[in-house]
């Protein structure tokens, strides 16, 4: 199995070096102005990079299943539910109204939806690692 995985790595590698190599000989203007040059050259580099994070998304999940069958269930669903107690405390009682007008670039601002959940994850953090 081993085998197969080192040769799957190698070909993939070789696919997107490649696929890079490509976009790199183009001109950088051709490639901006032309459709057709943009889905010829950029669209396989997209579809690669989705096939590999849906396979690594589908390891994780699968080896994190696995890895939790074979441990204490228990210990594991209190630590899940204490994350997600932790999640509800920090996003509807401890962050605090933030407003609004924070700048992410020259156009835009935060919104207080954004604000909130920003501020509700700086306090998980915090109060998380407390815990630990």
């Amino acid at each position: 199995m081993g085998k197969i995985i080192n040769i799957l790595k190698i070909v993939i590698g070789v696919i997107a070096a490649v696929l890079f190599l490509r976009i790199m000989i183009e001109d950088d203007d051709l490639i901006k102005e032309q459709v057709e040059l943009q889905n010829s050259l950029v669209s396989p580099d997209l579809y690669l990079a989705y096939i590999i994070l849906g396979i690594a998304v589908f390891l994780a999940v699968v080896f994190t299943l696995i890895g939790v069958f074979k441990g204490n269930i228990k210990k594991t669903l209190i630590s899940v539910g204490s994350f997600a107690v932790i999640v509800v405390i920090s996003l509807f009682a401890l962050a605090g109204d933030y407003g609004t007008g924070f700048k992410i670039s020259d156009t835009e601002t935060l919104s207080q939806s954004g604000a909130h959940w920003v501020g509700a994850g700086y306090t998980h953090f915090i109060f998380w690692q407390l815990l630990q």
